[in-house]
């Protein structure tokens, strides 16, 4: 027992470490409890959690990556994803160029960009809250420079895993940000976290397997059934045993491939574009297309729009 106990210890002690290394729980002004380097973009958190009033006082370190950009952190109260966090959102002021730090709720519209974000008050217990840049009151915004936001809030009794989302943004219409970019780093800005203990949750991809069936489904029709079908075509045709047959294996597999890449394909990530990959897809659909199209339409040998037919065969 006394070695089970070490040895447990041990690997508490080595989570713990892990968890907090390469993070800051001091800042020019104050002193924080806890830390931890969250998973993308270098940025960090420190806190100090008040049991005995359920408070939180904490920081998160972000950094611009434009001048005129934004950073933001926030808390999610259900899930853990973008939609429905009270965030704050710092950046510079259009007018006066001062750093500014406004409240956002982003609401399901704002992820589908169908309305622009507007500043509203949050619905959560922010007692207060400041934003200041790394170097001092005389530091300007700059593609690189550190932030600081601090937040002091009231909790819910005995609720301290939280959900944090950050992100940082190109530009700032007016008072609204715009977009963040869309790499799989910029959409995995998200964190759960014991305030009170400091350990962390991992995070399970609900559409992991979604992907993984897209893939396995959109490879076995268009990269394998689909050459098979036009193989068939190319030298069954001429083994005169087979008669026409060959042209109903033909048909068979090439409609199989079209129906099973159909049902591959997908659009789970509203506001998400994956360039080249959509556009193959969208080469691999139309060409599937005209093929089972030309199966369907096919003329007979004497029709004069058989060479035509001849041709999308081709294609």
């Amino acid at each position: 027992m006394p070695l089970l106990f070490a040895l447990v210890s041990l690997l508490s002690f080595h989570v713990r470490a892990a968890f907090s290394a390469h993070c800051s729980s001091t800042t020019p002004t104050r002193t924080f409890e806890k830390c931890a380097t969250l998973p993308t973009q270098q940025a960090s958190m420190a806190w100090t959690f008040h049991p005995h009033n359920a408070t939180l006082d904490l920081v998160f370190f972000g950094t611009f990556i434009s001048p005129s950009g934004w950073v933001g952190w926030g808390i999610n109260p259900s899930s853990a994803e973008m939609t429905g966090t009270r965030s704050l959102i710092a950046f510079p002021d259009p007018n006066s160029g001062q750093l500014v730090l406004l409240p956002f709720i982003l609401d399901p519209e704002v992820k589908l960009q169908k309305s622009p974000p507007l500043s509203r008050p949050l619905d959560i217990h922010l007692l207060s809250s400041s934003a200041t840049l790394y170097g001092g009151k005389m530091t300007t915004v700059h593609s690189g420079a550190a932030i600081q936001i601090y937040a002091t809030l009231k909790l819910v009794p005995n609720k301290t895993k939280l959900h944090f989302v950050w992100n940082r943004g190109l530009y700032v219409q007016g008072y609204s940000p715009t977009i963040h970019p869309t790499t799989s780093n910029d959409l995995s800005s998200i964190a759960t976290i014991d305030v009170f203990s400091g350990f962390s949750a991992a995070h399970r991809d609900d559409t992991r397997t979604l992907k993984i069936v897209h893939g396995f489904l959109n490879a076995v029709s268009w990269g394998v059934l689909l050459p098979i079908g036009a193989a068939t075509a190319r030298y069954l045709r001429h083994v005169q045993a087979l008669g026409p047959a060959w042209f109903y294996v033909h048909a068979g597999i090439q409609l199989c491939a079209f129906i099973i890449g159909t049902i591959g394909l997908g659009e789970l990530s509203p506001g998400v574009v994956y360039g080249l990959h959509r556009k193959l897809g969208f080469a691999a659909f139309s060409f599937g297309a005209l093929q089972t199209l030309a199966l369907l339409f096919r003329p007979k040998t004497t029709n004069k729009f058989r060479k035509y037919w001849n041709l999308t065969t081709i294609l």
